[in-house]
């Protein structure tokens, strides 16, 4: 598990260190002080790929319209005041004292190539000046070269994407990715997960023997509900069954219990990963988040899950800390403020009880020392 993050040169961070993760990790905060920046630094460096890259464009809604014509802006808009000097990274200290670090480079095409040379040996140096040469007559290729180097306990692996007008070319000097390749999913706050996503993972969880859970995660909100199932006509769907009623599609159910369905679903389908939640809040009542989170716990303990969630809600921090009192040594909760005097964010790790204490008794929770 992720013990310590260290970012630099990343959207709102010029530098932030974030110090002492645990299994159940909540990140709040008032608007832009980079929660949700915090989480795709971590998806970056777990996932460090083309894909990756692109999916958080999207997740940030930028248009692709934009993003089309002026590929150059998908690397812009990752660095610190899209200042391309120096280079984005995420540092990750593990629990085992293992390490992870990624940097992300964007220069011009003899730049890319000092980078590159500086970190490879000598005799991949003719594989990059092979395919630069290639990719430099694409169109806009040359103006949107980024190059990736990922240190894994002082094994590199290298990157080289070109992102142009239309396409994307990635070139990878190691077809062992699983070495810097941690399984990773993100759950935004506002795009909802598709109808026949969500029956997939289902199916999935039936065939492990798990959709009993799916039904455990459902009653929470809804005691009533007694069956849940899977049909393909006329595509794939979830059906929820109440008690003594017809069955009925999963989307009539309203957002939380979709919201629901996706963070249960990924933490069943995906052990020994880490899972990212984005305004963790969104559609559940607070009459039940506390259970909420109480099942979160347990399954994310069971299947060796590592989750980082943010939120605005004063009530599932709340529900947080009711749930994870007795759980210390598996639950964190993060501040992130801006300090009073340099106004650059930091971090504030705060144990439950300390934290339980400052909103028991009013007082502000915000730090700025």
């Amino acid at each position: 598990m992720i013990e310590d993050i260290e970012i630099t040169n990343f959207r709102c961070f010029d530098r932030l260190k974030v110090s002492g993760c645990k299994r159940i990790n909540l990140i709040s905060g008032k608007n832009n002080v980079g929660k949700t920046a915090l989480l795709e630094a971590i998806f970056i460096n777990n996932t460090p790929t083309k894909d990756t890259i692109i999916s958080i464009g999207d997740l940030r809604r930028e248009s692709s319209q934009v993003r089309s014509e002026f590929p150059a802006q998908i690397w812009d808009n990752l660095f610190w005041k899209q200042n391309l000097d120096p280079p984005c990274v995420f540092h990750t200290i593990f629990q085992d004292a293992s390490f992870k670090t990624t940097e992300i480079f964007v220069r011009n095409e003899q730049d890319i190539l000092t980078v590159i040379n500086s970190n490879i040996p000598a005799e991949l140096v003719n594989h990059y000046d092979e395919w630069l040469e290639k990719e430099k007559f694409k169109d806009g290729a040359e103006q949107s070269l980024g190059v990736i180097i990922i240190n894994v306990n002082n094994q590199i692996f290298i990157k080289l994407i070109a992102l142009s007008r239309n396409r994307e070319v990635n070139l990878d000097t190691t077809y062992n990715k699983s070495v810097y390749l941690q399984n990773t999913s993100f759950i935004p706050s506002t795009l909802r997960a598709s109808t026949v996503s969500l029956t997939q993972e289902f199916d999935r969880a039936r065939l492990n023997e798990k959709d009993e859970e799916v039904l455990k995660a459902f009653q929470i909100i809804d005691s009533s509900i007694v069956a849940v199932e899977s049909f393909s006509i006329p595509e794939p769907t979830i059906y929820l069954k109440r008690q003594g009623e017809k069955r009925l599609p999963l989307s009539l159910f309203g957002d939380a219990m979709n919201r629901i369905a996706d963070i249960i679903l990924k933490i069943i389908n995906n052990q020994d990963s880490i899972l990212l939640i984005d305004e963790i809040e969104n559609g559940i009542h607070h009459s039940n988040q506390t259970a909420f989170w109480d099942f979160l716990y347990r399954l994310a303990e069971q299947l060796n899950v590592q989750i980082f969630a943010t939120t605005h809600s004063l009530e599932m921090t709340e529900a947080f800390i009711k749930a994870g009192i007795d759980r210390q040594d598996s639950a964190a909760h993060f501040e992130l403020t801006r300090h009073e005097k340099t106004n650059k964010i930091v971090a504030i790790n705060r144990d439950l009880e300390t934290l339980e204490y400052g909103i028991t008794h009013h007082k502000e929770v915000r730090g700025g020392s």
